[in-house]
């Protein structure tokens, strides 16, 4: 069962999510506040979303390893390659190379430049007659090289994936070519060159990642991973994608060192991680893969560097873009668990600065409201820019906050 695969990310620190093997043996390991389904269908879908949110969001390619501020991301090998490698494989068998030979006939396909060339023709009537052609015929090369190249990467695609495709163990059987990286990649390299055939040329594209992903001595697999280490990059990325708007420049504060040689010094740019607008409003909210919404531990909400920070970006909209301070709003987006029947969205806190005093004549964007936001709810939506959350979203935050301040404000 593909459940039996899965686990969700240990809310007591930060665990890697994706799919890695242990023992030889596949571990999905989904973010955290992520709710595992109990029906097998929608888990295979659910473990395909997961990669491919991966892929979409971690900007880094196939095959890459790396341990940068896009979050520790281990892609060791060519995932896309593999699905479409058994997709392809699933619809249409193995890659047959057909030889076209020319042959002696009376039907088929004559090609008349050879049957000119070599055959003699007799007259009938003053007329030249040809009583023999050459005929063009296709013939199947079942021991060509490509076809063995791609019964291993067959093989190989479905030793790492097939669990998520075959409804049973049985795999397709090995290849009857043993490994050679370099002579697989000339000969995939010479059949991508001599094809416009837009199936062949994805089609050899997938199988040259593959071997290229591999080595001549072939290591575990379980030092294979497709995944990240630290998720909060993802989850900062699909809430920017559905959420926020594309340029959001303008709303960077910058600062400016004065030298005192009389040069100056434009530092960098503060950047808020999305800038949400909805009608005339602005929403300026923080992406936090905090744990929050999984302990309900205080110490686990943003810290008061995070809460201050998100009201000088406000302060910065208010003076520098003209907006009314009653028209920009500041909040925390963290992952939790809804449950099968709860509200994907939900307002737990309110983080104020204790250098300002608060009441009615307070901005809104001194007022950083936390939400919690369901893992699966965001998994789903993330493919699209979508209007419909924003609506959502932004209505619970402008109601939330005023009933807050009626309450808090005197």
């Amino acid at each position: 069962m593909f459940k039996d695969f899965c686990v969700v990310s240990k809310s007591e620190y930060d665990d890697f999510v994706g799919l890695k093997f242990e023992d030889g043996r596949p571990k999905v390991i989904f973010p955290r506040g992520f709710r595992l389904s109990n029906d097998e269908s929608q888990t295979r879908k659910d473990i395909v979303r997961l990669l491919a949110a991966i892929q979409r969001f971690s900007g880094r390619q196939e095959g890459s390893t790396s341990n940068s501020l896009d979050g520790d991301v281990q892609l060791t090998f060519p995932i896309l390659s593999y699905q479409y490698i058994i997709k392809d494989f699933l619809a249409n068998g193995y890659y047959i190379e057909r030889e076209t030979q020319y042959i002696d006939g009376t039907r088929g396909k004559i090609n008349w430049k050879r049957t000119v060339q070599k055959k003699q023709p007799a007259f009938n009537n003053g007329n030249l007659v040809y009583l023999h052609f050459v005929i063009k015929s296709n013939k199947v090369n079942s021991n060509n090289l490509l076809t063995r190249i791609h019964e291993y990467c067959v093989r190989e695609s479905f030793e790492k994936l097939g669990w998520l495709y075959l409804t049973s163990e049985t795999l397709p059987p090995k290849p009857k070519i043993r490994f050679n990286k370099k002579m697989f990649t000339s000969v995939l390299n010479d059949a991508l060159n001599s094809t416009f055939n837009d199936h062949k040329r994805l089609l050899f594209t997938s199988m040259l990642n593959i071997v290229n992903s591999r080595q001549e001595t072939v290591d575990s697999v379980d030092k294979e991973a497709y995944g990240v280490t630290r998720f909060e990059y993802i989850w900062e990325k699909m809430i920017d994608h559905v959420f926020g708007e594309g340029n959001k420049e303008k709303y960077f504060p910058h600062a400016t060192w004065h030298i005192i040689s009389g040069n100056s010094v434009v530092s960098s740019a503060l950047e808020p991680d999305t800038i949400m607008l909805h009608e005339d409003k602005v929403y300026i909210l923080d992406a936090k893969y905090y744990k929050y919404g999984i302990t309900r531990n205080p110490m686990h909400l943003p810290a008061s560097s995070s809460i201050e920070k998100q009201i000088v970006y406000g302060e910065y909209v208010e003076a520098n873009l003209g907006i009314s301070r009653d028209k920009i709003y500041n909040a925390f987006v963290m992952p939790y668990d809804s449950g099968p029947e709860g509200d994907p969205y939900r307002f737990v806190s309110v983080g104020t600065a204790d250098w300002k005093t608060y009441g009615i004549d307070r901005a809104n964007y001194d007022y950083v409201l936390g939400i919690l936001l369901d893992t699966r709810y965001l998994m789903d939506q993330h493919s699209k820019h979508n209007e419909s959350e924003i609506e959502k979203l932004s209505d619970l935050i402008v109601s939330f906050l005023t009933a807050y301040r009626s309450e808090n404000d005197g």
